[in-house]
Parts: structure tokens; sequence; C-alpha cells
């Protein structure tokens, strides 16, 4: 038996646990379940909480961090409860660090381990059943930016619910062991982060800028390595037909380059915001709507450059012809194109 489960052992006094995550971020702790059932509520899931064992020796214990809209929490009741939770617009994600328990939500139920992270959706209620010495690490995030992710990494409306399914449940032979963990990245990093919000000052969370990227990159993890209703078309790549919004916004610049054209108006033409137009582009074409609209306008002038010194039309005629307005762009945008300037262009090709 380690130190850990000396810790948690129903025989002892209640303890700090010895390896729980964000000691230097407490929050709350206290004996009184009532206490910590209201003070957990404003944090995660509103919820009931009793315990399950005769004259329980309650230490709950609460640490927490933020990144953003994302909230990590470390929680330690201290004596075996039972849980019912009741959703709001989030996801909570439950890593269970030490004990064990149950989790019981939409007509499924699943071991609590340490080999398993298990999603909550805002779908029903749960029911969490936990033993004396467990500790878990609670991940909520808010169901908006994970479906601003969902749309802006596939360039699509995420037009169906979001919705996590149950993990595989990990066998008890040989090969079952942390190796064989579900989401080993997300693991990894939530280890990192928890540290590095235990540097304060020193540690890279302190940081605004770095912290919106991380909080971007735990995102990231929860979607691509816990499964739901979106895996498959993340799963599909970048490989498949690009969706017909896209292909509807080609064929308007296609006919329409020499018109006054913003990201306002191709996004009305595709049907879907700005950012979804802006992230199908970046994933299908490999370049935003207007860069896409500028590299047609260039190919233009370059074509009319390149017939201009037959017909007598100017370099400036040419570039207002293709929708360019600002000559000096034009021009540097075009030797960025094609290697040389829209004169030399013009003057390549002799006039009849």
């Amino acid at each position: 038996m380690d130190d850990t489960t000396h810790a948690f052992s129903a025989r002892l006094q209640p303890a700090v646990p010895a390896r729980m995550p964000l000691p230097g971020q407490l929050v709350l702790e206290t004996a009184d379940l009532l206490a910590a059932r209201d003070h957990l509520s404003r944090f995660l899931w509103p919820h009931s909480v009793i315990p399950t064992a005769r004259r329980p020796l309650v230490a709950f214990r609460h640490c927490s961090a933020s990144l953003g809209q994302v909230s990590i929490h470390a929680l330690h009741y201290g004596a075996a409860v039972q849980i019912e939770a009741h959703p709001d617009d989030s996801y909570l994600f439950l890593v269970l660090l030490h004990g064990a328990g149950t989790l019981s939500q939409d007509g499924h139920t699943g071991a609590l381990n340490p080999q398993i992270i298990r999603a909550m959706n805002p779908t029903g209620p749960a029911t969490m059943r936990f033993l004396a010495d467990e500790v878990n690490l609670t991940l909520r995030i808010p169901a908006a930016p994970l479906r601003a992710w969902l749309e802006e990494t596939t360039g699509q409306p995420a037009s169906a619910p979001l919705h996590f399914a149950p993990p595989a449940d990990p066998g008890t032979g040989p090969g079952t062991g942390p190796a064989n963990s579900n989401a080993p990245g997300l693991r990894r990093f939530l280890h990192f982060l928890c540290g590095e919000f235990e540097q304060r000052e020193a540690g890279i969370v302190s940081n605004p800028t770095v912290c919106r990227q991380l909080e971007r990159t735990l995102i990231s993890l929860v979607m691509t390595e816990l499964p739901h209703t979106y895996s498959e078309s993340l799963d599909a790549g970048r490989t498949g037909p690009a969706p017909v919004y896209i292909r509807t916004v080609e064929h308007y610049i296609m006919g329409n380059a020499d018109q006054p054209i913003t990201l306002r108006d191709l996004a009305g033409i595709a049907g879907v915001s700005e950012r979804t137009l802006q992230a199908g582009f970046r994933r299908y074409r490999h370049t935003t709507p207007m860069e896409y609209l500028r590299d047609h306008r260039l190919d233009l002038a370059h074509q009319g450059l390149a017939a201009g010194a037959v017909g007598g039309r100017s370099v400036t005629d040419v570039a207002l012809a293709c929708g360019f307005n600002h000559l000096g762009k034009f021009a540097k945008c075009y030797r960025a194109r094609f290697g040389e300037t829209p004169s030399e262009t013009r003057r390549r090709v002799p006039a009849n």
C-alpha cells in the first residue's frame, strides 16, 4: 500500500491527499458536506451529494485553476459519497487520479479508475459514486468554445449536437496499464498545466497570450483524443471534397472578381458565418477567402497584361478591370506572385 492509499484509508482520520494536484490553488476545505455541495455547484454542475457509509469522515478539498473559459478542478471528499449532478450548458471530463467509483449517464454505467477519462454530456443527469480514497481532476468546458473549435477546424457548421461517447473499458489482463489508457496526450498536458499553475508568477500560465494558446491546445486534445459524434469527420482529414459552400464562393469569385467584394459578402453568398468560411478555405484550399479572391484577380491581371500590349491597354486599365483599386499594392502583390512587375509582363509581349 503506497503513501497515497494510506492518506485516504478509511481507517485513518481525514487528511490532505498527499498527491492532490494544484495544492497552491486551494479554494475550499471543509468537513461540512452541505457546504461543499453549495460551493462546488457554483463551479461545476448543480448537484446533490450524500454519504454512502455510516459516520463518514468528510474532508472535502477543492483546488481550482482556469485557462480562459476552461477550468480545472482537483477534488477530494474524504468519504464515500454518491453525487446526483444536473447539467448546465457545459461538458465535464473526469480524470480519476486515486481510488475508484462509477459514473452513470444516459443509460450507460462505467467504472471510474485511473485508466479512463470519462465525459459527461449536458444531455441529462449523471450519477457518480466515489470511494473514500477518491481524488479526481475534473475539467469543465462550456459548449460554446467546443462548437467554435469544431467549426474552425472542419470549416463546416456544427449543426448536429456534440456528444461524447463512453470510452472502451480497459481489461484487467496484461497490457492494460497506463500505457493503454485513453487520451494519453490529454493526460500529459493536464499534468503539465497543473505543474505550471504551481509555479505562480514564474509559470507560463501567467502570460495571457500563452494562456489563450494553452486553452486552445487543451480543447484540441479533448476533441481529438476522446470519441464523440464528430470524430469521424475529424479523422477524415483534409483530403475529402470541399463542402458546397466553398465551391459556391469560388464560382461567385470567378464571375464577379471585378466587383468590390468583402468577406461579409462572401459569407452571405456561402450562407455560413465569416469564421466558418475562413476555416473552410484554410482546410480545403490552404488559403483564406480574400487571399483566394486576390490570387484569382492577379491571375486575371497576368492574362490581361500579356494581351494588353496587343490591345493597347495600360497597366492601370488592366488592374482596375480586375478589381484592384490600389495600384501600389497591386504591383507589390503581382511581383510576389509572378516574379516580375506588371510593366515587365506587358513589355515581354510584342505589340502587333
